[in-house]
């Protein structure tokens, strides 16, 4: 379950610059363990910088060591998964997610969740979606499809 990419590296001592995707920053705190290439490494330091995080891993020293990990995905255990609430979703479960509008359409997938002072908001494409129910009709993770209600002005017009 991607949580994470990483960016970049900090510092000479092997610290790693994470973009999240996840809505659980706890994921990243320091005794944590995440996958990087299917092998398992434990967050030995965290520390947030706007909206990034950065990591030290144990085992990783050194500036040389961290730079491999530049580009990759990072992931968390399965097994480490928060307990969600109904209609409470991951944001990790949500990206690349199918949605269709209600008139039976194939709108595209998320791009991204933009987390706004009022609720969070779904980019498709061009569109953005507010993760609200008035638009939300229904969510399936398990076929990891989307049915929205998109109203006049939510969609680009050509021209």
């Amino acid at each position: 379950m991607p949580i994470g990419k990483i960016v970049g590296t900090f510092g000479l001592k092997g610290a790693l610059k994470v973009w999240p995707e996840t809505s659980f920053p706890e994921r990243f705190d320091a005794g944590k363990t995440i996958v990087i290439d299917e092998v398992a490494y434990v967050i030995r330091e965290s520390a947030w910088h706007k909206r990034q995080v950065r990591i030290r891993l144990e085992g990783i020293t050194r500036i040389e060591e961290a730079e491999k990990f530049v580009g990759k995905q990072l992931a968390a255990l399965s097994s480490e998964a928060p307990d969600l609430e109904e209609d409470e979703y991951a944001v990790e479960d949500l990206l690349g997610m199918t949605v269709i509008a209600d008139d039976g359409r194939v709108i595209g997938q998320i791009d991204e969740v933009m987390h706004a002072p009022a609720h969070d908001v779904y980019r498709v494409g061009q569109i953005l979606i507010p993760a609200v129910k008035a638009f939300i009709i229904r969510v399936d993770v398990a076929s990891r499809s989307m049915t929205v209600h998109l109203i006049p002005g939510m969609e680009p017009t050509d021209g």
